[in-house]
């Protein structure tokens, strides 16, 4: 018998139209995205589409959405005895539960992964034809291995499937209803997501990577740390935690099939649920009910309209599914308040603002999924309950039904916002947090989040009414939202494309809603007539009576609606036209729309009109005087720079090239001698031309002004940088720019190659010295006198680097006068705001932060951040150049800190709002506030070459500085959790190289290896060298380069003063952290301690060690080592940052490849052992190198 069923129901579902239906989905959406370049769901950079790492990724993005594959097929047969009534017919004969119960179950199952299979098919094929048909470029591709799809499939894809198969399978058996499986279906969903919150702290991944139902997070953890060549040619393995990851799941639900899944009980009518038959019985009285209060008083569409209404909530809102949704709702936010996320693992006060963005994140996908089902479970309601024909003979309007369940669905996603609302509150309240604003709850969920939401209803309602059955649907709503998702990557990425979709209502504090709201505004008022018109076509389709086939109800439509719903059809694109125009008008005329394609093609067409032109010299501006008004509530910005240039190449100049910044209304360049002409607005470029030369080393006075202003309002691409509230814009962006724009190149080859670009360089090559003169900010860019006056709307404040002259108030405006007494870089920051400051005096120096009223938390832990590394960094490196130091607060909308000369803007995100109450986290703000100090050293004291490494000089050095002005303030045992983050980092970035990983000293600007690994090289030099020695030999490299533009320092300036002095094996030390790519592989294997006769203990440690050099692909070469690396004993965990200090034993010994064993005596039994336990190494796996006893 089991064999029977199980092809009585493989044959009949393969039989299905949904059958071909999903199996054509999940084998085109792999095929496209495999021979598109504009949706991927696998690979991407140089990663091989054909590759091992790549396929895998592809199946377990699919697996996702095999979700309702399986809700389809399993969870339907499951019920499928219940729904057509064919139960009692089959109870009737003797039937063996378990025969009957597993080949029904493993007939569904096989269906699944069949259809599957379309997915790596999908991806082999796309890879074939693609390559055929020239549709994927030949270096996305690899040596084709069938074993890497076989793999995927088998490894990740089957467990997973069986997985989940067995869940739906047992709770749809086990409530007779589909609902037991939506349930388990948004519970799985909910599960992984807050599985994600968890995985960015490296403490939990591995109890993560194990807890994911889908295996995608496993994989990921699995692949961490695979570079490039990794990724193209290391197969699946199922070992380790993968292996661990699909044994737990298969024996969970294993175990649940077998309990809830009726192999053990005996299929009769007995077994029947008298449940659903009461409940039938309850529906129908109820609407009986509703049928005798509607006579009672008369056909009156108000009153049947609030009891029908009354009816569908009580039906949605008191029932045992939306008890689970609310519950869940609760766990999707637990994961991410009682862990929140943070920079290094620190997390921020639970300020309103980004409580209200983790409800709408955490229940995002879960409102999706409450629109799909419930939309089809109250649509259909009657129909299935057996009721539809009693009901529809009522005298009760269409817009009855049709409003009553759109307003209990809307309810059902109200309600759970406000769950999400009262349990952030109590978050709130219970972290010590008291500033609510409520209102700020109100709009943002009650209007910014659940208005889009209702449109989404709307929609669903009406492909409900169109569909012959609820589960089409659903098919319908789900291929709708992908289809957008996929469409907005082939030119319809404007939200007037996009069903409900409107711009990014961006909130800050300090701005609050700012300019955002208005263009979110006419968006919702655009797709409100769109809905409108919906509605009043889903109220005409609406079923009643016997079923009738689409066409006919098309044609009674009419009929149906009358007079009021023609007018509100019209009316309704009324609105949808009207707003859709002056949303066009605002967004494509008096602003500019560009799709991703056509910038690509622009900015190619650029490098090839002007690249040739790169190199050409430009004039160097060495005097500035700024003049610039801010008319904050205008959003505008005018202003006028009144320059001195020289010509600091030993060529005469004739002509250059001028660009005109973003968002610029009038600009204008003028130069003594000269005038700009062949201005090309697609490229928003011009030449300059002088009419005689500007000869080597000839001054001329110049002027540059810019009108900086918005008219009406944008579809994304938003100006951050001039708001009401907040301005904070550098020169660079503010006024024209002169010479070739190497940042409007396209970086990726791929994008390149299909513009016939030539391969691109990320930096000029270590070795070209003619580039020695160039600063690493770019060509022209060196020292200047500086003065700024800069005005502001007089409730607000303006600051541009220097010392203040004067502030006065002429005609309503704020007037500052700004000048510095020594030249600095030609980088300034201009900013505005209505802020709350706080300044104190240290040393001679005024030290000033300017911060939100709402976010004084840490200002003082700033100052003292700034006070400390002044007297560290004076110490070590030298002086301090200025007089004041400032840190200006300005909105999240970007989330850096940044360092100007005396002067850093510091995003509230990164520091204003980090909850530093716990002592275990990094002090972040202190860390941050260091680093931006330091920059007043590397980066303004002295520069680099513009050549690879250039970073190093300026934020590898700023890293080491603030890690010791962390150290002296915490000491060493706190500096190793913010070192395993730094670590950690550096490996996942080098696992995302899409170029090529760079040496250390060759740094391409990739922020990977200047800051993350900038930050354990630098240490790991402390170690071995010492500070003393090390910050001497950095303070003697600080004072020959200092102000030093003729040349400009490299990193084999800075290498050669760091070995200075040092024995042969401190040099090959640095030189191999500097000019190789090393990884070592460290483990402590084993421990034994016995007690000796004397009391102390031995302790014997086994540890394995290994070395590795790359290539810049990844690639990996053993070599053999020797080297002197810690060893330590610890009484307490050693990652515990609540303990002052638990060493125990700390020393060097030298370590070599292979199996090392160390003995050791001392006083008190370990608790912790480790081999290089501070994280001075880089090492592959940090996590194995600490050894609990």
């Amino acid at each position: 018998m089991l064999a029977k069923m199980f092809l009585f129901e493989w044959r009949y579902l393969i039989r299905q139209p949904s059958f071909i239906v999903t199996s054509s989905i999940f084998f085109l959406l792999t095929f496209f995205a495999t021979v598109s370049d504009s949706v991927q769901i696998g690979g991407g950079g140089n990663i091989h589409y054909n590759g091992p790492y790549a396929i895998a990724q592809a199946v377990c993005i699919m697996l996702i959405f095999s979700m309702f594959l399986v809700v389809n097929f399993v969870a339907s047969t499951a019920t499928r005895n219940e729904t057509t009534g064919m139960s009692e017919i089959l109870y009737s004969k003797p039937i063996n539960p378990v025969s009957y119960q597993l080949g029904r179950f493993l007939g569904s199952f096989a269906t699944v992964a069949t259809v599957f299979l379309f997915v790596p098919l999908g991806v082999l094929v796309g890879c074939f034809i693609g390559e055929l048909a020239g549709w994927v470029d030949e270096d996305r591709l690899g040596t084709t291995h069938l074993s890497y799809y076989i793999t995927a499939y088998v490894y990740i894809a089957l467990p997973t499937l069986l997985v989940m198969s067995c869940l739906f399978y047992a709770f749809a058996n086990k409530f007779k209803s589909m609902m037991g499986a939506y349930l388990i279906a948004v519970a799985l969903f909910i599960l992984y997501s807050v599985a994600g919150d968890l995985l960015s702290d490296p403490s939990y991944r591995t109890a993560v990577a194990l807890l994911d139902p889908f295996g995608f997070r496993t994989f990921g953890e699995v692949t961490r740390y695979w570079t490039m060549y990794d990724k193209n040619n290391t197969p699946i393995e199922l070992t380790g935690v993968l292996l661990q990851n699909r044994i737990l799941w298969l024996v969970i639900a294993v175990v649940i099939l077998a309990i809830f899944g009726g192999f053990t009980r005996k299929v009769s009518l007995q077994n029947k649920p008298t449940k659903d038959k009461a409940k039938t019985t309850d529906t129908g009285e109820a609407c009986l009910d509703n049928r005798i209060d509607y006579k009672n008083q008369g056909i009156n569409t108000r009153a049947h309209l609030l009891l029908r209404t009354k009816f569908e909530i009580k039906q949605v809102v008191f029932s045992a599914p939306f008890l689970i949704l609310s519950a869940l709702t609760v766990f999707s936010l637990i994961g991410p308040l009682i862990d929140p996320d943070g920079v290094f693992g620190t997390p921020n006060w639970p300020v309103t603002q980004q409580m209200v963005d983790l409800i709408g994140g955490a229940t995002s996908l879960l409102m999706l999924i409450i629109i799909t089902y419930y939309s089809a479970e109250v649509v259909w309601r009657e129909r299935n309950s057996g009721m539809g024909d009693m009901i529809d003979s009522l005298p009760v309007n269409n817009i009855t039904y049709w409003l009553s369940k759109l307003i209990a669905l809307t309810l059902v996603m109200a309600i759970l916002y406000v769950i999400g609302t009262i349990v952030t509150l109590i978050n709130q309240v219970a972290l010590g947090y008291f500033n609510f604003e409520l209102s700020q709850y109100a709009i943002r969920l009650g209007y910014i989040n659940l208005v889009p939401l209702l449109m989404s209803v709307v929609l669903a309602f009406f492909l409900q009414v169109l569909s012959p059955n609820k589960y089409i649907g659903m098919l319908l709503f789900v291929l709708f939202i992908i289809s957008t998702l996929v469409l907005s990557n082939f030119g319809f990425s404007h939200n007037m494309f996009q069903f409900g979709g409107a711009p990014r209502v961006f909130y800050s504090d300090i701005n609050t809603y700012g300019h955002f709201m208005t263009a979110f505004n006419w968006y919702m008022l655009y797709w409100a007539g769109m809905c409108i018109a919906l509605s009043a076509i889903t109220y005409g389709l609406w079923h009643r009576g016997p079923a009738q086939p689409l066409k006919s109800r098309f044609k009674r439509m009419s009929y149906y609606i009358g007079a009021p719903g023609r007018v509100a059809i019209v009316l309704g694109l009324v609105i949808f036209v009207g707003a859709g125009s002056y949303i066009h008008y605002n967004t494509r005329v008096i602003n500019e729309y560009v799709i991703q394609d056509d910038r690509l093609d622009t900015q190619g067409e650029y490098e090839k009109t002007y690249g040739q032109y790169k190199e050409d010299h430009i004039p160097t501006i060495t005097q500035t005087h700024a003049k610039v008004d801010i008319y904050p509530s205008e959003r505008r910005i005018e202003a006028v720079a009144e320059i001195t240039v020289e010509n600091k190449s030993a060529e005469p100049l004739k002509k250059f090239l001028i660009s005109k910044p973003s968002f610029s209304k009038d600009w204008s360049v003028e130069i003594d001698g000269g005038e700009s002409h062949s201005y090309q607005a697609r490229f928003r470029t011009a030449w300059f031309e002088f009419e005689q030369a500007l000869q080597p080393g000839e001054v001329r006075k110049g002027k540059l002004t810019v009108t900086r202003a918005h008219e009406g309002f944008t579809d994304g691409g938003e100006d951050f940088s001039l708001v009401e509230n907040g301005t904070f814009i550098n020169n660079f962006s503010l006024f024209p720019s002169f010479g070739y724009r190497n940042d409007w190149q396209i970086r990726d080859k791929h994008e390149r190659k299909k513009r016939d670009l030539a391969k691109l360089e990320r930096a000029h090559k270590l070795e070209e010295s003619q580039y020695y003169n160039e600063s690493f900010f770019g060509k022209g860019v060196d020292f200047i006198d500086f003065e700024a006056t800069i005005s502001t709307s007089e409730d607000q404040f303006a600051i541009a680097p220097g010392y203040l002259q004067s502030e006065e108030v002429i005609d309503g405006r704020r007037v500052y006068h700004y000048k510095m007494n020594a030249p600095i870089k030609n980088f300034y920051s201009i900013m505005s705001a209505n802020l709350a400051a706080k300044k104190v005096e240290y040393k001679g120096i005024n030290i000033e932060i300017y911060y939100h009223p709402d976010h004084a938390m840490n200002v003082d832990r700033m100052i003292e951040s700034v006070q400390d590394s002044i007297d560290y960094f004076t110490i070590a490196f030298g002086p301090y150049q200025h007089q004041q130091m400032r840190i200006i607060e300005f909105p999240g909308y970007r989330s850096f800190a940044q360092s100007f000369a005396n002067t850093v803007p510091y995003s509230e995100d990164i520091g204003f709002i980090t909850d530093l109450r716990d002592p275990e986290n990094v002090d972040t703000v202190y860390y941050v506030t260091a680093h931006e100090v330091a920059h007043q050293w590397w980066g303004h004291q002295v520069g680099a070459a513009n050549v690879q490494g250039s970073a190093i000089i300026s934020e590898s050095l700023s890293q080491y500085a603030a890690l010791m002005v962390l150290e002296k303030k915490y000491g060493s045992d706190k500096l190793r959790k913010f070192l395993k983050y730094e670590l950690d980092r550096y490996l996942r970035g080098r696992s995302r190289e899409d170029i090529e990983e760079m040496p250390f000293m060759r740094s391409e600007g990739q922020q990977y290896i200047h800051y993350n690994k900038g930050s354990v090289v630098m240490m790991a030099i402390r170690d071995r060298l010492g500070e003393a020695r090390l910050n001497k030999a950095l303070a003697d490299f600080l004072t020959r380069y200092k102000y030093q533009s003729t040349p400009y320092p490299t990193t084999k300036d800075l290498m050669a003063y760091i070995i200075q002095d040092t024995s042969p094996e401190e040099q090959t030390f640095v030189t191999n952290l500097f000019e190789h790519i090393t990884l070592y592989d460290l483990k402590t294997k084993a421990v034994e301690v016995a007690e000796l006769d004397s009391g102390k203990f031995e302790v014997t440690i086994t540890i394995d060690a290994g070395l590795l050099r790359a290539d810049g692909r990844g690639k990996e070469t053993p070599e053999d080592f020797v080297d002197m690396v810690d060893v330590g004993l610890f009484s307490e965990d050693p990652e515990d940052l609540s303990v002052q200090s638990s060493v125990q034993y700390l020393q060097k010994h030298e370590i070599k490849t292979g199996e090392n064993i160390i003995t050791l005596i001392v006083d008190k039994k370990p608790k912790y052992v480790g081999v290089d336990p501070f994280v001075k190494l880089i090492d592959r796996d940090s996590a194995d190198n600490i050894y609990r006893l």
